[in-house]
């Protein structure tokens, strides 16, 4: 992932996220990210998809 995919990735988030950890999927190789949300006590999941040299994410709660 490049500075820029990686700012893109921050610019989704909702304000105040904190990203906890992000890694590949076993099942289908999706690259997954965990984040926890400011109001909120559990963790949110995010399906980072890669659409040429852009990112979008996908929320899975």
């Amino acid at each position: 992932m490049t500075e820029k995919q990686w700012k893109q990735v921050e610019e989704q988030l909702p304000a105040g996220a904190k990203v906890l950890r992000t890694y590949n999927a076993f099942e289908n190789g999706e690259l997954r990210m965990i984040v926890r949300l400011p109001s909120e006590q559990f963790e949110t999941r995010y399906i980072i998809h890669f659409e040429g040299e852009d990112v979008k994410l996908e929320h899975r709660p």
